[in-house]
């Protein structure tokens, strides 16, 4: 078993890795890029871009498909850290309950994530610097014989030779640099390979890894768990010593390896109890764990040529097995004036064989003069194309916990690959060198498996192509399909980083869907957990969906949030007067204006909208403004003006009047017209958490025309634009540096009402800089208008309609195809397509993990004894189903998680 203990690297420094052979290859991940929902010419960007890449670069690659999540530790560990900065700039009274519920989030994920397998797939890129190094260089044999001569003696004469002090294996810091100077230029080279030149642009397409990134990726090799649970991220890794030599009388500086650093990541008991299967042993928390593990070789495409789009192998195999598959891919350069040098000299040799069956008399074999054409039409293309070709080594991983279920793995796995007509081959004896060849640092060992192909085929396999979503930061929403946990952190787009460059300057977002596919379920979520996470949210509530919440939220005590219920008592009246909840005095006036124009339909420019307007400019001169003044106003001139006016004037004022007094005539607009020294219920931002409702109030449905509206319709709408100006003031009226959410439910009506419009038009353009996000809840893509444009991330649940899934995918930038409208008409319920910050789009599984916060946000009729009695009925049907499917059933279920309620 030599071949495992022969670990090929000898110091990790950042992202470069020295292996003992003496090359040295820089790691860097690629973050992904989404690609499903992409139409045929969109998927020719990356293509392209990849294509390019691979024409111009010259190094010998190692590409590494890795199946693990995002180190939720470190994004929650961060995420408490800005809490407690938070508590030190402005009061955050729920630290400790935010802290509380952060810690036992950070349990349940890390428990999840150790008893499942990870089919989230990692992109890893290794760059082997110095071309030098390349297993296929430039030239012929004789150049390069005399290049390693040369080489030999430039290396006796190297410093790390000439200094006293060293030894052999030492690096010197300066040569460090050097490389690391190197690996930053390709990091720029990989960025314009992995980033899409569209407005999806992601800025940071390209990371380069850590010490303790790339130690990780080692040890994971090494792994007993499916779920490498075993596996922890060493963060005080460190492969070598700084020491001090000299050289000519100069102090230099080196880095002394210790290989022995690296004997704990191979702490596992390797076994090849066959010759196709590999069985690793290691204790853990106190018990054996055993892991089967196969790697398979692509030994050949079945097809000389792959149209593209529709031959992205690669992405296609990580989406369509139900199991996690490590794959490791090395790609060796070679130019393309030694594959025409080569063409060349098989053309010479075919040439010979001609010769010598002429000079005998006998025909050439036609199995020749098949190849030999096919050598021509390869020399043709090559020297058309300028491209080089790349050698490959494919290999993939397959771990398994029992060998019965490695075995219907592996089965399963290579039916697939004939689909994609690849053939895949465990090779006899092989396992070992094949084993040892996937550890970065590492090279091709066995060299009987070499696939020849051009650019174009490696870029068509569409590595990258992945669903990464979400921010890395903030709090945890959900899943991915592939299951990779999504945060967000809402208020990124306003803080100007200059590091994270996001492709959407708003943190308001817009939540669209049809009723009952999870829309307040995400967006009651999103406001609780600002909260928790030190926001202040204002939740405007028409329907009255959150009376509960009275009694409080899970880690939030009901002293903490408060519930206006506007309506049922007399000191409701006028607390929604555009005079007491508008910011200003000047958007009160327009706001009153607006609202009773649009009351009793008065156009601008009309008399009526004229006698409106001058009548709320003098209510905004009194010591008390408030709407009483300017009806008051209106009737005094109703009485007193008859003689001065124009018949055509005095008339209009007579209508308005008249229309007027059948709209004071119904109670709920009692809440809208404020008299002066009387005692009102007044709206404040001083509680962390606060629902506004309204009694009795009769929305129109979204889809109803305006013109249709009837009184209590017209009424409604009204105060709810009256409520959105009132946000205004929640906006401005506390620090600027703490994030502000409003959830704007039945955000339709508003914004088919001119001043409604304009009012959440001001919210979303102004969100930024006074870090407020405005959740902007509707059924519908047709309710967002044009508003869209100011809108950063975007949530839609399942749509009815196909005209208005093409709608919203329109407002997604997303190509319209009878593939992503059945998609948006057919998520299941909980699921949605999500588009983050960056502009990544994929569908996303909304995911509240506890219990108790699902049941706080459930707006169904149903009672608990109700769903009891349902459940029990069911039991039947439960039974019926196969074991495999609860088991699928509970572990697509986080929710079922318990959390006791403090």
């Amino acid at each position: 078993m030599t071949q495992f203990l022969d670990f090929p690297a000898k110091h990790n420094q950042d992202n470069l890795v020295f292996s003992k052979d003496a090359s040295v290859t820089a790691y860097y991940e690629i973050s992904g890029f989404g690609y499903d929902f992409l139409d045929e010419d969109e998927k020719m960007l990356p293509f392209l871009n990849q294509l390019s890449f691979l024409q111009t670069q010259g190094h010998d690659l190692h590409y590494l498909c890795m199946p693990q999540t995002n180190d939720v530790s470190n994004i929650i560990s961060n995420q408490k850290e800005r809490m407690k900065l938070k508590a030190t700039e402005y009061t955050y009274e729920l630290l400790e309950s935010g802290l509380q519920y952060t810690d036992s989030l950070q349990d349940v994920l890390l428990q999840h994530a150790k008893q499942t397998e990870k089919r989230e797939y990692r992109m890893y890129i290794g760059v082997q610097l110095n071309p030098a190094r390349n297993k296929y260089k430039k030239g012929n044999k004789g150049t390069n014989f005399l290049g390693a001569i040369k080489e030999f003696f430039v290396g006796l004469n190297s410093p790390i030779n000439q200094a006293v002090g060293l030894q052999a294996a030492d690096i010197l810091v300066s040569e460090i640099e050097a490389y690391q100077e190197q690996a930053d230029a390709i990091k720029l080279d990989l960025k314009r390979a992995y980033t899409l030149s569209n407005n999806r642009q992601l800025d940071q397409s390209v990371r380069s890894l850590r010490t303790e990134e790339v130690v990780k990726i080692m040890e994971m090799m090494y792994t007993t768990t499916t779920s490498f649970r075993d596996i922890s991220t060493r963060y005080e890794f460190a492969s070598g010593e700084q020491i001090k030599a000299k050289l000519n009388e100069d102090d230099i500086e080196a880095i002394r390896p210790n290989e022995k650093s690296y004997l704990d990541i191979q702490g596992t008991y390797i076994q090849e109890i066959d010759p196709h299967t590999l069985c690793f042993s290691k204790q853990v928390e106190g018990k054996t764990e055993t892991l089967y593990s196969r790697m398979f070789v692509l030994s050949r495409f079945m097809r000389d040529e792959n149209h593209f789009p529709g031959y992205e192998w690669l992405h296609e195999m990580q989406k369509a097995l139900s199991f996690p598959v490590m794959t490791s891919i090395r790609l060796h350069h070679k130019d393309n004036q030694k594959i025409l040098k080569e063409l060349g000299n098989v053309k010479l040799e075919f040439q010979d064989q001609k010769n010598q069956a002429n000079e005998a008399g006998a025909q050439v074999d036609l199995a020749v003069v098949r190849n030999e054409k096919g050598v021509i039409l390869l020399e043709d293309y090559f020297q058309s194309t300028g491209y080089p070709s790349y050698v490959g080594s494919y290999v993939f991983r397959i771990n398994a916990e029992s060998q019965k279920q490695l075995e219907d793995r592996c089965e399963t796995f290579e039916k697939l690959m004939q689909t994609f007509h690849i053939q895949v081959q465990s090779v006899f004896g092989e396992q070992p060198s094949l084993f040892m060849e996937m550890l970065p640092g590492s090279k091709q060992i066995n060299q009987d498996y070499q696939i020849e192909t051009d650019p174009r085929m490696v870029s068509s396999m569409m590595f990258g192509a992945t669903s990464a979503l979400g921010d890395n930061a903030g709090f945890y929403i959900g899943d991915t399909e592939s299951g990779k946990p999504v945060f967000i952190y809402p208020e990124l787009a306003s803080k100007n980083f200059a590091n994270i460059k996001t492709a959407f300057h708003s943190i308001s977002m817009s939540i669209a869907g049809a009723t009952g596919f999870g829309k307040s379920v995400l967006t009651n979520l999103i406001a609780y957990l600002s909260v928790l996470n030190g926001a202040y949210a204002l939740v405007i509530d028409p329907k009255a969906d959150r009376k509960k919440w009275k009694n409080g939220l899970p880690f939030i005590p009901k002293e903490k949030i408060g519930i206006w219920q506007l309506g049922k008592d007399k000191k409701d009246k006028g607390s929604l007067d555009p005079f007491r909840v508008s910011p200003d005095m000047e958007t009160a006036r327009s706001v009153a204006t607006n609202i009773f124009s649009y009351l009793v339909d008065a156009k601008i420019g009309s008399y009526q909208y004229s006698f409106l307007s001058e009548a709320f400019k003098y209510a905004s001169k009194k010591p008390e403004p408030c709407v009483q003044y300017g009806i008051t106003y209106l009737k005094e001139l109703y009485n007193t003006q008859r003689e001065e006016m124009t018949t055509q004037r005095y008339e209009a004022l007579d209508h308005l009047i008249a229309v007027l007094d059948i709209f004071l005539d119904e109670p709920i607009i009692s809440l809208l017209i404020g008299e002066p020294d009387t005692e009102y219920r007044a709206l404040n931002i001083n509680k962390p958490l606060q629902v506004l409702m309204v009694e009795n109030l009769s929305l129109p449905k979204a889809e109803k025309d305006p013109e249709k509206y009837t009184t209590s319709e017209k009424i409604s709408t009204a105060v709810m634009i009256s409520i959105t100006a009132f946000c205004q003031q929640f906006m401005f009226g506390s620090d600027r540096t703490r994030h502000k959410v409003i959830l704007q439910d039945e955000a339709s009506v508003i914004d088919k009402n001119d001043e409604g419009r304009r009012l959440l038009d001001f919210l979303t353009r102004q969100g930024r800089f006074y870090t407020t996000s405005l959740l902007k809840v509707s059924q519908n893509a047709s309710d967002h208008g044009n508003d869209i444009a100011n809108l950063g991330m975007k949530f839609c649940f399942a749509l009815k309609k196909s005209d208005e899934a093409r709608e919203m995918l329109d407002y997604y930038d997303l190509p319209i195809t009878t593939s992503n409208i059945t998609t948006l008409k057919t998520l299941p319920l909980g699921h949605c397509l999500f588009q983050d910050a960056y502009g990544r789009t994929d569908i996303l599984r909304v995911n509240p993990v506890f219990k108790q916060i699902l049941e706080a946000f459930d707006t169904s009729t149903s009672s608990e004894k109700e769903r009891e009695l349902e459940e029990k009925l069911q039991e039947p049907t439960k039974k019926s189903k196969s074991q495999a499917e609860l088991t699928e059933d509970t572990d697509n279920k986080l929710v079922q998680s318990e959390l006791v309620r403090s």
